[in-house]
């Protein structure tokens, strides 16, 4: 490959990135060309690719593959060309939330879980590439309108591509190979669905193709394709797993997962039977309430008879209170006397020691 050719396959990573600026400083002030066929990668690395693009000047960028997320955004090249039979696929962006998955903003939301400042950040991760792409089609679309595309995660052909103003140019002549299965396992270790109609190149050994031949001709397998299925993220959370097995269009479901959704949904239903028995026992304490406020009406009314005192006292305490300050006013009974008229000895019972007073014994 010539000095000023430069090749990216596979994951845009921070190694991508150093790659590149060192080719474009080996090339200063020189027309270069990098071809890209990669499945995207990690968000700031891209952008100093892309911002190194712009400040070397003159760069063009082929896309010769099926480039996804941060590949299609590299618009700081000079010139964006890409061959007919290319796609591009876009989305909004998404971190590692489960150590087996990647989720985008919407994503987390349908999960229901509390991770507002993770949500927050990839909307404006997301607001950010739209607007890019919005600049890019020079007015055409609004950053709102590319928003919605991304959301909608499509695959879109190079004429797409070309009418949405991401690249300048298609390349007519065919690809001399089809894209390989290295970049079909990437698509799926991002969770970036396969574009429809697509063949990928068969790298597999002779020995893989033959044991697939006869797997394909057994009882167990036969005419059975088997994917993971990755849409369904709420169940596949539910169920602990990262995807759903599929087959032939089927959902295939183990007897274990059946029950754990069994028991979701008997909880969940148990919680909206439950509704009207709360409607039931709250109307219940409310009654229980308004006979309680009568008692304490009846219980006031009887302490306001007892004197005009009482009376001017707010509340059943206060009533209390006032009623036992005058009771406390009312002077004791005197000691009662003996028939002779002496006083009784308060101490009679302590002047003689009953066990230790030997006059006794």
């Amino acid at each position: 490959m010539a000095k000023n050719n430069f090749r990216i396959d596979g994951e845009i990573s921070s190694y991508t990135a150093w790659a590149v600026k060192q080719f474009l400083r080996d090339n200063k002030g020189k027309a270069v060309t990098v071809t890209m066929a990669s499945y995207g990668g990690d968000v700031a690395s891209a952008v100093r690719i892309s911002h190194a693009f712009a400040e070397h000047g003159d760069v063009t960028l082929i896309h010769d593959s099926y480039n996804a997320s941060a590949a299609t955004w590299l618009f700081g090249a000079k010139n964006i060309k890409m061959y007919s039979d290319c796609m591009l696929y876009i989305h909004c962006s998404s971190k590692d939330y489960y150590y087996w998955q990647n989720m985008n903003a919407e994503e987390l939301k349908a999960l229901g879980v509390q991770q507002k400042e993770d949500i927050k950040q990839l909307e404006n991760v997301d607001r950010i590439i739209a607007r890019k792409y919005a600049d890019r089609s020079n007015g055409k679309y609004t950053a709102d309108d590319m928003l919605q595309l991304m959301k909608a995660h499509p695959w879109i052909t190079a004429d797409q591509c070309l009418e949405y103003g991401f690249i300048d140019e298609i390349i007519s002549e065919k690809m001399p190979s089809k894209p390989s299965n290295s970049m079909q396992a990437g698509f799926r270790n991002c969770a970036i669905p396969l574009p429809e109609g697509v063949a990928f190149q068969d790298e597999r050994s002779f020995l893989q193709k033959l044991a697939d031949l006869f797997t394909a001709n057994s009882n167990f397998n036969n005419n059975i394709t088997t994917v993971m299925n990755k849409k369904y993220v709420t169940v596949n959370s539910l169920v602990n797993v990262e995807g759903l097995e599929e087959k032939d269009g089927k959902v295939v479901l183990t007897t274990a997962q059946m029950q754990v959704i069994e028991d979701a949904l008997v909880e969940k239903n148990g919680k909206i039977e439950n509704h009207g028995n709360l409607e039931t026992e709250l109307a219940d304490v409310k009654n229980q309430k308004q006979e309680a406020e009568g008692l304490l009406t009846s219980a006031s009314n009887a302490l306001d008879a007892i004197s005009d005192d009482v009376k001017k006292e707010t509340g059943i305490l206060n009533k209390i209170k006032k009623i036992k300050e005058v009771l406390d006013k009312i002077p004791a009974k005197s000691p009662a006397t003996n028939p002779a008229g002496n006083d009784v000895d308060p101490f009679a019972d302590c002047r003689k020691d009953p066990i230790n007073n030997y006059l006794d014994e």
